[in-house]
């Protein structure tokens, strides 16, 4: 009987032990699930789902529940942003202006004799009849070169439009050929004179730039006159040079150029 004693104490504590422990876990739950439910009780207190108003505009001296607070439009909000980012709409005239169109520009021809075949021949321009008609003359210069005269192969024709290269002369750093142009054609002829070849007797290709020569050779008109000036630094060992140019865009008059001497 004192043997079995001790085993049945021992279950009974044990017994007791889980019975107070299972008891406080259920109350420290039981207190937890209370407080949490009254904590977030009051923190929602004052949330409740947006109602829209009536539209009716709030008395001044009626506090606005911010629990009622009416939903926005989204559509009216876009059309009103629309609205003011749309430029106002220009008015338009009763009676509509057209300003005169303006007439292009074209080089004013000079009075140098037109190209002939006696130029072919003899490339210095022919004597005036009248001692007191005035020449053309090149532009001035800051100082008195003397132009080398050229030879005969600075007359270029094809068909009935004709170039020809009246002198050549070193005007500071640079060599300028002063060119004569002309159209007897019943047809305007066009020129890009960025497409123009400029060689030198050593076969280099030399860059050059064109002034006054016009883009459009009227038909039948007067000879234009222009220049093509080059760095004198490119033609360092150079003795002639050689001119090619055809019309553009349909190429059907190519004139050439060869035996243009360099000015010392």
């Amino acid at each position: 009987m004192r043997s079995q004693a001790p085993p049945q104490r021992d279950f009974t504590a044990t017994l007791a032990g889980l019975l107070f422990w299972l008891s406080a876990f259920l109350f420290t739950a039981v207190l937890s699930a209370c407080l949490g439910y009254l904590f977030g009780q009051r923190a929602l207190s004052g949330v409740s789902s947006p109602v829209a108003g009536s539209g009716n505009a709030t008395a001044p001296n009626q506090a606005r529940d911010p629990r009622r607070v009416p939903l926005v439009n989204e559509a009216q909000v876009i059309a009103e942003a629309e609205a003011r980012l749309k430029p106002a709409p220009t008015p338009t005239p009763l009676v509509a202006v057209t300003p005169p169109p303006t007439p292009p520009s074209t080089p004013t021809p000079t009075s140098t004799p037109s190209l002939s075949p006696e130029l072919a021949v003899a490339p210095t321009p022919l004597p005036t009849p009248i001692a007191t008609t005035p020449t053309p003359t090149l532009a001035p210069i800051s100082t008195p070169v003397v132009p080398t005269p050229p030879p005969k192969q600075t007359i270029a024709a094809s068909g009935q439009v004709a170039m020809q290269v009246l002198s050549a002369r070193r005007e500071g750093g640079q060599v300028v050929l002063n060119v004569a142009m002309q159209n007897n054609s019943a047809e305007t002829v066009r020129f890009l004179y960025s497409f123009m070849n400029i060689t030198d007797d050593q076969g280099r290709a030399i860059h050059a730039l064109t002034q006054g020569l016009p883009g459009e050779l009227p038909p039948n008109s007067q000879v234009f006159q222009g220049t093509i000036r080059i760095p004198a630094s490119s033609l360092a060992g150079s003795r002639s040079l050689s001119v090619s140019l055809a019309d553009y865009p349909s190429r059907r008059h190519r004139l050439g150029v060869s035996g243009i001497p360099v000015p010392p």
